[in-house]
């Protein structure tokens, strides 16, 4: 893992700009980002051949805190992303992630229609997210409710 406070490119389609946390505490002076989620971002860039945008990449402890998320968030280590592919569906995206061995954690976040993509060590979860703060197994019936089968 890379905690850097400046740097260029991190891959052929990323930068670290990409990542930064977005609060008007740190405004991305500083950040972590786990090169293997990196690697992840690559191949699903090359294999639906279109711009990731990310819309939550690393998330600085000040703004975890007042986001209420859980101290050891994988946001905080660098190790998670909100992402959306523009004309790929969320479901497709889920889909294709399966597929992927490094991925751990995978969740829908039904608010912004992100899906969130993580490189946890443990074993994989999947969820979605209803609403900020609702986190729900993803379960045959969350699957059909949201067309993730």
């Amino acid at each position: 893992m890379l905690k850097y406070t400046n740097m260029g490119d991190l891959s052929e389609h990323f930068n670290h700009k990409d990542f930064i946390c977005r609060c008007a505490v740190c405004k991305g002076k500083e950040f972590k980002i786990h090169l293997g989620l990196v690697g992840i971002l690559e191949q699903v860039w090359e294999h639906f051949q279109k711009p990731i945008k990310v819309l939550q990449g690393f998330r600085c402890e000040e703004e975890n805190e007042k986001e209420g998320k859980p101290q050891k968030s994988l946001h905080v280590l660098g190790k998670a992303v909100h992402v959306v592919i523009q004309d790929v569906s969320p479901p497709a995206l889920i889909e294709y992630l399966r597929t992927l061995e490094d991925v751990r954690g995978i969740g829908f976040n039904v608010e912004d229609n992100s899906v969130h993509i993580d490189a946890r060590r443990d074993v994989r979860v999947e969820w979605v997210r209803e609403g900020k703060s609702r986190y729900v197994p993803l379960s045959p019936e969350k699957k059909q409710q949201y067309g993730l089968t």
